[in-house]
């Protein structure tokens, strides 16, 4: 009884500590996982100091684009993951039993401003009686809590299989027609480089607007005017107020290209096998949860449309497709 006293007074002290860990280790950097942990990050760096004290070992060394986890806080990582994710879900699943039923959606802020709210209510009437709660991160499969019953990311595909393409990966420079008429002339990438950009800062997994000039065979050009927001919908925001241009992901902007409050500022459209995925999370998915799911596969694939040599400015977001599972 002593070992184990011994063993949860040490944890109880410094689970906190292993949990900001466990984050900044998955996020590659003390600035990415500080705001998910609501800690600044002096804050955060704090507490992972905290914890190589106690261990009497170093777990992280800088690196220059963050950090990277030694191999002593590597194998650390290894060890606690698993469990730190299963105590998580367990704790989800208690409260979750306490609460009345309703569909937890696990979205970025994007999905969620410009896709999922247009279709709030036809989402809800497919649920009913069940209510439905979207949960909205920038990385939702990383940073949420545990418990979610559907989970809409943006990405590569995994390779473990198991999910739904919803849209495609399909990006065009877009801005307010005003702007457009106050910056006439362009006819290639290289030609924005004299207007001013608008960016999401932090982006990952997907086109920034330096991997967007790549995708054309050229490097940013330098003294870009650049002007970041946090989340997409600030950068729509921006571009549709006339601040300037914006990149604008096919399948969520459609709205706005219909409207005209976005237009094309070039013809030229980045794709890449990324998109959004959605996948049930828990398993077995309650009742309520598959419906969910399946409306939204299904409307995804209903507005899609062919997608293959479609113009910048015609709405197109790439057909719903199931990916299978990973074969064992």
């Amino acid at each position: 009884m002593a070992d184990i006293t011994a063993t949860y007074g040490f944890l109880r002290r410094h689970a906190a500590e292993l949990v900001a860990f466990a984050a900044v280790a998955r996020a590659g950097s003390v600035s990415a996982a500080a705001p998910h942990l609501g800690l600044s990050q002096p804050g955060l760096s704090q507490r992972i100091r905290h914890l190589e004290a106690a261990v009497g070992l170093a777990l992280f060394a800088r690196s220059a684009r963050g950090v990277v986890l030694t191999p002593a806080g590597a194998t650390l990582f290894a060890r606690i993951e698993p469990h730190l994710g299963a105590i998580a879900g367990a704790l989800a699943d208690a409260r979750r039993q306490a609460r009345a039923p309703e569909v937890l959606i696990a979205v970025d802020y994007a999905f969620a401003a410009f896709w999922i709210l247009p279709r709030l209510a036809a989402l809800g009437e497919a649920v009913r009686p069940v209510p439905i709660s979207v949960l909205a991160a920038q990385n939702p499969a990383a940073s949420l809590p545990a418990g979610p019953d559907i989970v809409v990311r943006m990405g590569a595909p995994d390779p473990a299989g198991g999910e739904t393409r919803l849209i495609g990966e399909r990006v065009s420079a877009v801005a307010s027609p005003g702007f457009v008429a106050r910056h006439p002339g362009a006819a290639a990438p290289a030609d924005l480089a004299r207007m001013p950009l608008l960016g999401l800062s932090g982006a990952g997994g997907w086109f920034d607007w330096e991997s967007w000039f790549a995708h054309f065979g050229a490097g940013a050009p330098a003294g870009l005017r650049m002007t970041r927001f946090n989340t997409y919908d600030l950068v729509v925001q921006a571009a549709v107020a006339g601040h300037g241009v914006a990149l604008g992901w096919h399948g969520l902007i459609d709205g706005k290209l219909k409207e005209g409050a976005l237009v094309p500022v070039l013809p030229h459209v980045a794709e890449s096998p990324r998109g959004y995925f959605i996948a049930l999370a828990r398993v077995p998915a309650g009742a309520a949860a598959r419906r969910a799911h399946d409306w939204i596969v299904a409307e995804a694939a209903g507005e899609a449309g062919a997608c293959a040599g479609a113009p910048a400015g015609e709405p197109c977001g790439g057909a719903a497709e199931s990916l299978p599972e990973a074969p064992e």
